[in-house]
């Protein structure tokens, strides 16, 4: 068992990159709930710093670095101010969960995120700020033996939609079922996604806006690759969407448009002909995360789908200017009671020159994408490196495993026992189990103690 502790910094757990949570239709993969890009990295850096024995939780200190390091984010000035306010806006959020309980009725629960987001006071140079986990939330993230989510966050570093990473999180889980399609009514989606009937009330929009760009997200910069996307039709209205995945490689952003492939199911053979394929630029992708990191710093003020608005009819200088000036006169002590229509009266009146201003409009956008892909790169060939020496050691483990077979009982003794014991499946056989990714640390462990120089030479 872990040892309890009150505070956690990332550098008691290493460099641990992977998130557990609760998953099925009473978990937190499919509750209903919404959080935007930088309130999911806070929420996802502290799942990360939860350890499988863990019985309670603690405080965890984040760090900045520790954010953009684990996101390859890039750092600017603004960065410990917007980790502070998504840590103090999920202190208000919640999720929604639907579920029968003991005396079989139906309830509606709903819990919190966070208890608590502290920051410190006076210390300029202070980047760290402490959270704490609702202990409502005990169920969905400790002691997890069954029916969970795992997942390496990192996956998820290129993501600048709130959308694209629910719907990672639902075909994760889907695909770590070993299922290569899965269906969801549209009702269903929207009610996970917390998108209501007046925000894209058209189908056409909402699967413009949500569906096909989370699929073409999850297909240029995660694991999970959405080949195609078949809609299933009632009374010539799409009532429920198969989605049809499988894994890939974690890619590298794009410079050519992806495509995700639309199909519809027989009954729509009679309807008018839609667009079968849709290609989502890696513009809009940039366009997107412009709109989330302009967003983070007014999200007190103004709604996302705002900042949008603004982007879609100006340009992209003149709205961080007019956000700048209008947050430096907030700095200043001015009082403004329309934080957003002032912001846009900005945007509509040329702004007097200024070093404050003139530094808004350094594209910081065009940079970020730049370092975010030497990262990815640098990166994706570690990862393929690592790839290769482990599948080396496998192969090189399982043959020994067929040369001696008076070393089987040994090797599974091993791997029943230590922090990796509550993962081997005794309904298995010991091949069975040494096939499972989870189990290959323990395995190659075993392996080592009968034969030590066994690996010597494949690094």
């Amino acid at each position: 068992m872990a040892k309890e502790t009150t505070l956690r910094r990332r550098s008691d757990i290493g460099e641990r990159t992977i998130a557990r949570m609760k998953a099925g239709r009473n978990g937190i993969v499919e509750a209903t709930y919404r959080m935007d890009v930088v309130e999911f990295r806070v929420f996802f850096t502290m799942l990360t710093m939860i350890s499988p024995d863990d019985v309670t939780f603690c405080e965890y200190e984040l760090r900045v670095a520790d954010i953009i390091r684990l996101f390859s984010l890039s750092r600017d000035g603004r960065s410990y101010e917007s980790i502070k306010d998504a840590a103090e806006r999920l202190v208000n959020k919640t999720m929604v969960l639907y579920h029968t309980k003991e005396d079989g009725n139906r309830y509606r629960t709903v819990i919190p995120f966070l208890t608590s987001a502290s920051s410190q006071i006076g210390n300029t140079k202070s980047e760290s700020i402490r959270v704490t986990f609702h202990p409502e939330l005990k169920p969905y993230l400790l002691q997890l033996r069954s029916e969970y989510l795992e997942f390496d966050v990192r996956n998820l570093s290129g993501v600048h939609s709130q959308f694209s990473i629910r719907l990672y999180m639902m075909l994760r889980h889907q695909m770590n079922l070993k299922k290569t399609s899965i269906r969801y009514t549209v009702e269903r989606l929207r009610d996970v996604l917390e998108i209501g009937e007046k925000e894209y009330p058209l189908y056409g929009n909402f699967k413009q806006k949500v569906l096909l760009r989370a699929c073409n997200d999850l297909n240029t910069f995660t694991n999970i690759r959405v080949n195609e996307m078949k809609e299933e039709r009632s009374n010539r209205k799409v009532a429920a969407v198969i989605f049809h995945m499988s894994t890939q490689a974690s890619p590298l952003l794009p410079t050519a448009k992806p495509t995700i492939s639309v199909s519809k199911s027989r009954e729509a053979n009679k309807l008018t002909n839609e667009e079968q394929e849709v290609k989502i630029g890696a513009n809009d992708s940039v366009i997107e995360h412009i709109a989330d990191q302009l967003y983070a710093s007014v999200a007190q003020f103004v709604r996302r789908e705002v900042v949008m608005n603004w982007l879609q009819k100006t340009s992209e200088d003149q709205v961080r200017s007019a956000i700048s000036y209008t947050l430096k006169q907030i700095r200043q002590g001015t009082v403004i009671k329309n934080v957003a229509g002032y912001i846009q009266k900005m945007i509509n009146t040329p702004l007097p020159a200024s070093d404050d201003v003139a530094d808004t409009q350094i594209d910081q956008v065009k940079k970020q994408v730049k370092e975010q892909v030497q990262a990815r790169q640098r990166q994706a060939i570690e990862d393929a490196k690592l790839q290769v020496l482990t599948d080396t050691k496998h192969q090189l483990a399982c043959q020994l495993m067929i040369d001696h077979p008076e070393w089987h009982e040994s090797v599974r003794q091993h791997m029943q026992s230590g922090m990796f014991g509550r993962f081997y499946n005794d309904t298995l056989s010991l091949f069975e189990n040494i096939q499972n990714p989870v189990m290959y640390g323990p395995f190659f462990q075993a392996i080592e103690r009968l034969q030590p120089l066994v690996f010597n030479g494949l690094e």
